[in-house]
């Protein structure tokens, strides 16, 4: 169910939002998003695919505004709706995705964006190696921005080819959690939709959300920023790996 604490016409927003993956690349930079893009809570979604949860608000360190597994926050002067999925799914997902799809739909949502992350050893291309950034676009987006996408030499994620060459290729994004299966769904919901991920290993991934941010900048423009050198970062992250260990186990 998602449930909007107030009425916002939302007609041509773009939609954000992460697929729970590999060093949780996506939901780092959404952090980023709302951060630096002082975001207004609009909303949440309650589904029984993820593990519930609540905590204290991860932007606003005096704030007593609760947080949940997933919020939905507005950027009305950048007309962006961004999700913030904070918890791991565990049940079937296709509810969740036809209301997500119900709701882009009813709101006149232009399009959604989908952050994720692969396995960065399933990077095939060796050349050029520094460039780990891919998108994945369907039709409807390809006929409106292929054109900007090669201007700004992208990479397109091709599937993965077999052995037998009569048979089609599948798009694989492996470790990129539910990505693929929401843009499919999207996709033939005939709903304008992208994937835009970063290979990538587990560790300290916040380097990997800022060149994420920063892909996604260069389309939708909605950040002052070329590098993310300025971008500030949530109080939350203070926590990203715990405390550290205690001076007696020395």
């Amino acid at each position: 169910m998602i449930k909007l604490m107030q009425d916002v016409n939302l007609e041509n927003y773009t939609l954000i939002l992460p697929s729970v993956a590999v060093g949780n690349v996506g939901q780092l930079s959404v952090d980023l998003l709302i951060s630096n893009l002082n975001l207004q809570k609009i909303g949440q979604i309650f589904s029984a695919a993820f593990v519930p949860i609540v905590g204290a608000n991860a932007y606003h360190e005096c704030s007593d505004e609760l947080i949940t597994a997933i919020d939905v926050y507005a950027g009305f002067e950048e007309r962006v709706v961004v999700v913030q999925i904070r918890s791991p799914y565990v049940g079937d997902l296709a509810e969740f995705f036809d209301e997500l799809a119900r709701f882009v739909a009813e709101r006149k949502i232009a399009k959604v964006i989908i952050l994720t992350s692969s396995y960065d050893y399933e990077k095939r291309d060796i050349q050029p190696q520094h460039l780990k950034l891919r998108y994945v676009a369907s039709s409807g987006i390809q006929s409106e921005s292929g054109q900007l996408f090669d201007d700004l030499n992208w990479i397109s994620h091709k599937p993965k080819v077999t052995s037998d060459t009569r048979v089609e290729g599948r798009l694989q994004i492996p470790g990129g959690g539910f990505a693929k299966s929401i843009f499919n769904f999207l996709s033939h919901a005939n709903i304008p939709c992208a994937i835009l991920f970063k290979f990538c290993s587990e560790g300290d991934n916040i380097a990997d959300a800022i060149s994420l941010v920063c892909y996604l900048n260069q389309w939708i423009h909605v950040l002052e920023t070329n590098d993310g050198s300025n971008l500030k970062y949530p109080p939350s992250w203070k926590h990203l790996f715990g405390k550290p260990p205690p001076h007696d186990i020395y």
